[in-house]
């Protein structure tokens, strides 16, 4: 079944979603090593929807079909002025005119607002599309230009079949035949401002070399360590495998790419805090580890959430926050295992490293000092994929009438 054309004479829908449109990075790399994907956000939040049952919708032919709905004008593209920051020029799509819709049809769900609780914003189902960059919507984009896709208003979101029910009600999947369940009604977007999809391209995204990190315990000569002496150590070992130097910031505001929802950034890839090599004297970088009962698997420490973020903080690392990998000498940290664990009851736990990404530059940035303590801006205006700080160890110790043992 070929989707209904776009019309912008058709008549307005009494069904409407409340959709939202963001990108999944800032950058779209034409290497393509960066997945680039257009994300949407659905919800069911109109007053007048008070059906309790869920629904379901086929993307196919719909805003959601990318990069079909730009050439039907579902979707709308435009440029960023090269002399005004504020000025986007609309781009032209012709060529995605004869762009055919997806080939295998996707459904998904919406859930009902009735009897819902928490916030409409959490319970957003959320669609990725990934941007083919060998297909027609790259082929369109130039390197060093700035895009914004929009949805092109509240008319008519291009869906042409969707219904109440579950999915097996609505698609038979023996004779992939509809039933009569489906609405004849189109559907429409609550509102006209939707967000949008905003994103630099670039030829190809800079990578840094592999880090390798370990994770062992350090046992003491007598075999056990009362918690409050720490005697006992978790050594990390981070050794830089490329045979040039990279600095790595441990702290702080990491300007690397990462991934957004509809509305806002992966909570735990925008993380401001301490990496697991930062040079702390106080107390361990505890949000880079993660402990669980080894019985049960359950995480008992490394769940905690991040302070409220400052959004007019200084994006330069302070030199301080960044250290320097030599190639082929490790750097270590040693951590006390006892203030790791205090507080928790006697048992058998597992110490494991979280993964997080970190700023880098070659060689040494230290050397591009500021007046203000911190890395010179010249060093800090290019973006490269993150270094990430990550392990497979797994380290097991044991508390038993508060002592730590391994």
């Amino acid at each position: 079944m070929q989707p209904i054309p776009y019309s912008p004479t058709a008549p307005n829908p009494n069904r409407t979603i409340c959709t939202k449109i963001n990108s999944l990075f800032s950058i779209l790399d034409l290497s393509g090593h960066l997945p680039f994907s257009i994300v949407f956000g659905l919800c069911r939040r109109s007053p007048d929807d008070t059906d309790p049952r869920p629904f379901v919708l086929s993307t196919a032919g719909s805003v959601l079909d990318v990069p079909f709905a730009l050439g039907c004008g579902l979707l709308t593209l435009h440029v960023q002025d090269g002399g005004e920051a504020n000025e986007w020029v609309g781009v032209d799509v012709r060529t995605l005119r004869d762009v055919a819709s997806m080939g295998e049809e996707e459904w998904i769900s919406l859930p009902s607002p009735v009897r819902r609780v928490g916030n409409w914003k959490d319970v957003f189902t959320v669609v990725r599309r990934r941007v083919d960059i060998s297909g027609a919507l790259a082929s369109i984009l130039e390197v060093g230009r700035k895009y914004r896709i929009r949805v092109a208003g509240e008319e008519d979101l291009g869906v042409r079949r969707w219904g109440y029910s579950n999915h097996d009600q609505v698609v038979d999947n023996n004779s992939n035949e509809l039933s009569n369940n489906l609405e004849a009604t189109r559907l429409g977007n609550c509102k006209t401002t939707a967000g949008n999809a905003t994103f630099t391209v670039i030829r190809e995204l800079s990578w840094p070399p592999r880090i390798e990190t370990k994770l062992r315990l350090l046992l003491p000569s007598s075999g056990a360590a009362d918690i409050t002496n720490g005697k006992l150590d978790l050594e990390v070992s981070v050794l830089n495998t490329s045979p040039d130097a990279i600095s790595v910031q441990t702290r702080g505001h990491q300007s690397i790419p990462i991934p957004w929802g509809p509305f806002q950034p992966d909570p735990d890839a925008n993380d401001k805090r301490p990496r697991i090599i930062h040079p702390t004297h106080h107390k361990p970088p505890t949000s880079s580890l993660r402990i669980f009962d080894s019985a049960t698997r359950e995480m008992v420490r490394g769940n905690e959430k991040q302070g409220p973020c400052n959004g007019n903080a200084d994006r330069r690392p302070k030199v301080e926050d960044v250290v320097v990998l030599r190639p082929g000498l490790p750097l270590i940290r040693r951590f006390d295992v006892g203030v790791l664990v205090e507080g928790l009851g006697d048992g058998e736990y597992t110490v494991m490293m979280q993964a997080k990404g970190c700023r880098w530059w070659h060689g040494d940035v230290a050397k591009e000092e500021g007046e203000d303590g911190r890395i010179g801006a010249c060093a800090c205006g290019v973006e490269h994929a993150p270094a990430m700080l990550e392990s497979e160890d797994e380290v097991e110790v044991c508390v038993r009438d508060g002592n730590v043992e391994r």
